[in-house]
């Protein structure tokens, strides 16, 4: 029994140290945001914000405070005594329409530093998707680019084999050789990529940039739907639409202020006084009453003022409609460009297993003579171009989703 239990506490530990050695996308985006700079400012003015928008609703509740004093004085020759006063006051508003204007100027405040916070993480987000992409892409490059170096070596001990024999060309042996040499500058090129996107992975994720990069798991993007409109609903939602919304609330809350100047405001206040000479003697006082103020005349300042804010609203709405056709036509060009991703891949795909069958089949015709060298070379690099090109279809395709991700505002 006791080695079963220890069986099992070893297996349980190997599958969290390959778990640890997995880094998925959504693990990596959480450390991002956590660690992030620009995400961790966002998200405390963001915090600062609702706070302010708690406070401006906190205005229309009662306030209530107390107050004290004590002091000694006198005179020479004249015997000292002691002053005092201590009481309660409170005060309540009752009609201010300058507090429900500050009210919607904090809540437009607080919408638009949500904005701006969403905007942030989605453009942080596209970068992490895009760099993971770009390390995913740099890795299987290398190992094509292995696949090249040993495919080169290998042609190039079979020309020197019938270059010996004499039955090919000095010239077929140097072009082959040349071609050798290049893969390895283009494998040292590769790996010098893949060391530069792991360091922006880890500035990303606020890591040391010579920490070690684990394996990277991504998704694969989803099938595009077949029109546009099946996800333009979510684009109500988008970060530019809730911003120009906040700017147009906004300018609504100054033109409620600039109306609330010309109309009257009341508020009520009661207190209660105790004050005297040589404790514990406590005459004390009461007051009771509500105030009222009415503006008569301002030299115009509260009409102007009132003309501005109006004009300031009429431009806020044009902004809004034109975030928002802008908000649509981004996020549809980025839908096509993903649909267009997404059929290339089969596009790529049967060019590779056409180049790869086409290899196969006149690399045996060159090795039993039926072709030539040239035919045999051009083949080879039409393959070896295929492959590359397939592996960058892949990269477009998962660089297209994340593009209209963000367009569409997640």
């Amino acid at each position: 029994m006791r080695l079963l239990y220890l069986l099992f506490i070893i297996c349980i530990f190997s599958a969290f140290s390959h778990a640890a050695d997995v880094l998925t996308f959504e693990e990596a985006e959480k450390a991002m945001l956590a660690a992030n700079p620009q995400a961790v400012s966002a998200a405390l003015t963001l915090e600062a914000a609702r706070s302010n928008l708690a406070s401006a609703r906190d205005a229309l509740y009662p306030a209530f405070s107390a107050n004290g004093s004590y002091y000694r004085q006198g005179a020479q020759a004249l015997r000292g005594y002691g002053a005092y006063s201590y009481g309660f006051s409170g005060t309540q508003p009752l009609y201010v329409p300058a507090l429900s204007a500050a009210i919607s100027a904090s809540k437009a405040s607080a919408w638009a530093m949500q904005a701006s916070k969403d905007r942030i993480a989605s453009a942080l987000r596209y970068q992490l998707k895009t760099v993971f992409a770009d390390i995913l892409n740099a890795r299987e490059t290398i190992n094509l680019s292995q696949e090249t170096l040993k495919r080169r070596a290998d042609n190039l001990e079979l020309i020197r084999l019938k270059y010996q024999a004499g039955r090919e060309n000095k010239a077929a042996l140097l072009e082959t050789d040349a071609a050798l040499k290049t893969a390895q500058w283009q494998d040292d090129k590769y790996k010098k990529d893949l060391r530069l996107l792991q360091r922006r992975l880890n500035r990303l994720l606020g890591r040391p940039a010579p920490a070690p990069v684990p394996e990277l798991q991504l998704p694969q993007p989803p099938e595009p739907p077949a029109d546009f409109s099946a996800v333009a609903a979510r684009l109500e939602s988008h970060y530019s639409l809730s911003s120009a919304r906040a700017a147009l609330d906004s300018a609504e809350a100054s033109l409620e202020t600039s109306q609330s100047s010309i109309l009257p405001s009341a508020n009520a206040s009661a207190g209660y006084l105790w004050s005297g000479a040589n404790w514990p003697s406590s005459p004390n006082s009461w007051t009771l009453g509500a105030a009222l103020s009415f503006p008569i005349f301002s030299s115009g300042k509260l009409s102007s003022g009132l003309d501005a804010a109006q004009k300031a609203v009429s431009a806020a709405q044009a902004d809004y409609r034109n975030a928002r056709d802008e908000v649509y036509l981004n996020a549809e060009d980025a839908f096509l460009s993903w649909r267009e991703a997404s059929s290339y891949m089969d596009v790529a795909k049967s060019s590779m297993d056409a180049a790869e069958a086409r290899a196969w089949l006149v690399r045996k015709q060159y090795l039993a003579g039926q072709s030539s060298y040239f035919e045999w070379r051009n083949v080879e690099e039409e393959l070896i171009t295929e492959k590359n090109q397939y592996l960058a279809a892949q990269l477009g395709l998962i660089t297209a989703h994340a593009a209209f991700s963000q367009a569409s505002g997640e």
